[in-house]
């Protein structure tokens, strides 16, 4: 059975505390790890894939630390950084069979790898176009396409739908979908629809801790009965922005305003219970307790 466990995972730079004594156990299924930006995630990801090591604390594979694993931890790892390496003058075929070497991805089956994967991403109509002349979205693809070359068990993603269209996003979240049954995934992000729709399981992460973790129904209980709607006119509404977090607004055409609020009292007699979101989780996890 694969098992990814952070024990007690801490990192330190100077004074300042990035990730504090971090615990969680994976196993194989789609991790979301959400978090503003500056949260600790980006410093999370390059310690579990050993670029940084922690300054205290373990990370274990299948119960050995994988500094000790070396080179047969990193034989199981794809990862996609926020900002990938690659030669800009080499087509995408050149590149992806380049990468194939370094990850000693068996020469009978690297073609067929390549051509599956390109596919999948959406860029077999561009495998002889240098990497330079490619679009910024499809530059990401590509990204994802090099982290799954070597198919690996542990599968790192950080922020990878930045760049994305709205429909690349969907392809993007429907591939995942499709490789989450027989390994880990993690992925990052700050934004919430890049984590709702596909995560098993959600780490909430806020100034190098985890707030919250848990499966999407377990979340929202943390919400149940404080999350509201209104309607108010627009002179309301910097009073209510003052006092309570606001989720969402929405203008409509009699002039009012449709308000949703996250808050543990009733933020305006016109105000009704709401069916919370991972959105309304969110706000209230990472600083939206007012009220």
């Amino acid at each position: 059975m694969l098992e990814l466990k952070l024990d007690r995972v801490s990192k330190h730079y100077k004074q300042k505390i990035v990730a504090d004594r971090l615990e969680f156990t994976f196993q194989k299924g789609i991790y979301g790890l959400l978090g503003e930006n500056g949260a600790g995630k980006t410093t999370l990801l390059r310690m579990i894939v050993g670029v940084l090591k922690p300054t205290a604390g373990e990370i274990l594979c299948n119960q050995r630390e994988i500094g000790k694993l070396g080179g047969a931890y990193r034989m199981k790892l794809g990862y996609l950084p926020q900002k990938f390496g690659y030669y800009p003058n080499f087509t995408v075929w050149r590149y992806l069979e380049y990468l194939t070497e370094l990850k000693a991805v068996p020469l009978e089956t690297a073609g067929d790898r390549m051509e599956k994967l390109l596919e999948q991403t959406g860029l077999l109509h561009v495998k002889t176009e240098k990497i330079k002349t490619l679009s910024g979205g499809m530059v990401r693809r590509l990204g994802i396409a090099q982290a799954l070359l070597n198919d690996p068990e542990i599968l790192i993603l950080d922020e990878p739908t930045a760049g994305l269209d709205p429909k690349e996003r969907i392809r993007f979240r429907n591939l995942l979908g499709s490789l989450g049954r027989d390994r880990i995934v993690l992925l990052s992000s700050h934004i919430v629809s890049d984590i709702e729709f596909i995560a098993d399981e959600i780490l909430i992460m806020k100034s190098g801790k985890f707030i919250e973790t848990g499966n999407q129904e377990k979340m929202l209980k943390t919400v149940e009965g404080k999350v509201w709607e209104c309607l108010e006119m627009p002179e309301n509404l910097e009073g209510l922005n003052r006092k309570f977090p606001v989720s969402s607004m929405k203008n409509l055409k009699n002039g009012k305003v449709e308000v949703r609020i996250v808050s543990e009292i009733r933020p305006s007699e016109h105000a009704v219970q709401a069916a919370p979101n991972l959105e309304d989780v969110y706000l209230y996890q990472t600083g939206g307790r007012k009220g």
